[in-house]
């Protein structure tokens, strides 16, 4: 009796000896999930990511976010628009592991579509691929006119700032005072002559410095205004039919390019396509142009409401 219970307790210690070792072979935690190769595209409000329509010369955002898999780095970021042919839009190198990057364009300014595809590889060779279309339809929007506006040159004395959203003219204190409203400004310089200025224009600054210097400016200097809008211009010699601008739909064509500070040596019978720094498009026709510092310069304007 006493060898079965001895033999009993044996076997007992044994099988509590191997429960034992199994339980300690599985305490340990099971170590991360390897991090996964992702790439997506941002939804959130203003995002385009995925086929949408869109007005010519619109424009829009699209959001890339990507990261490598445990061990690798993202090692490019390749970009490609077609229209009528592929086109190349980014083509970067990266070397992290995380990428969080904002797209801005504009889709194309004639009607039609056009297919926008989005690669990111990691340092491995693998690679994922994103692609949308966007069908482009033609804008139509409402504008305001404004004809004969006189803007005076420096020592004119009608004002030299120009609204374009109410077709107000401002002379210096008062355009100050409205600087946010206030799109581009007009002179008349020795070399460019006839000259309409964003209020970002540095030739401009040095213009009205409202009796000081560029250095030493007055209190109501283009210098020290607290808004200085950034619009922008392209001059147009070719003729346009004026009158046949009803809406918009022609500002995006006639606007691309417009990229200058400053439309100079203007001469009666030019345009000037513009876009303000709110995005506002429109066109200046030149009706005529006194010279000199105290001649003055009559125009007409279209943009956008």
């Amino acid at each position: 009796m006493k060898n079965l219970t001895f033999l009993f307790t044996a076997i007992l210690l044994a099988v509590i000896t191997v429960i034992s070792a199994c339980k300690k072979k599985e305490d340990p935690a099971p170590p991360p999930p390897n991090q996964e190769f992702t790439f997506d595209l941002k939804t959130g409000t203003g995002y385009v990511f995925g086929d949408v329509t869109l007005k010519t010369g619109e424009q829009f955002k699209v959001g890339i976010k990507a990261t490598s898999s445990t061990g690798n780095t993202l090692s490019r970021l390749y970009v490609i628009r077609k229209i009528d042919k592929p086109s190349d839009v980014i083509d970067s190198s990266l070397t992290s592991t995380a990428l969080d990057y904002d797209l801005l364009s504009v889709a194309d300014f004639a009607v039609g579509t056009e297919e926008w595809t989005f690669k990111v590889t990691q340092s491995n060779g693998d690679t994922l691929v994103k692609s949308f279309v966007i069908t482009t339809e033609p804008s139509m929007g409402p504008i305001y006119t404004f004809d004969q506006r006189i803007m005076g040159a420096f020592e004119n004395i009608h004002g030299s700032s120009f609204s374009s959203s109410d077709g107000m003219i401002y002379d210096i204190p008062e355009a100050k005072v409205n600087a946010a409203m206030v799109d581009w400004l007009y002179y008349f310089g020795a070399t460019p002559s006839a000259t309409v200025a964003s209020p970002d224009d540095d030739a401009a600054a040095h213009v009205f410095t409202d009796g000081g210097t560029y250095t030493d400016p007055g209190p109501n200097a283009l210098l020290n205004w607290p808004v200085r809008n950034a619009t922008r211009f392209r001059t147009i010699t070719f003729p346009i039919d004026w009158d046949a601008i009803q809406d918009d739909s022609e500002f995006f064509t006639l606007t691309q390019g417009a990229t200058e500070t400053m439309a100079d040596s203007l001469k009666a019978g030019y345009y000037i396509a513009f876009i303000t720094a709110k995005g506002k498009r429109g066109l200046i026709q030149i009706n005529d142009i006194i010279p000199g510092e105290t001649g003055q310069i009559d125009i007409s304007v279209k943009v956008q409401q």
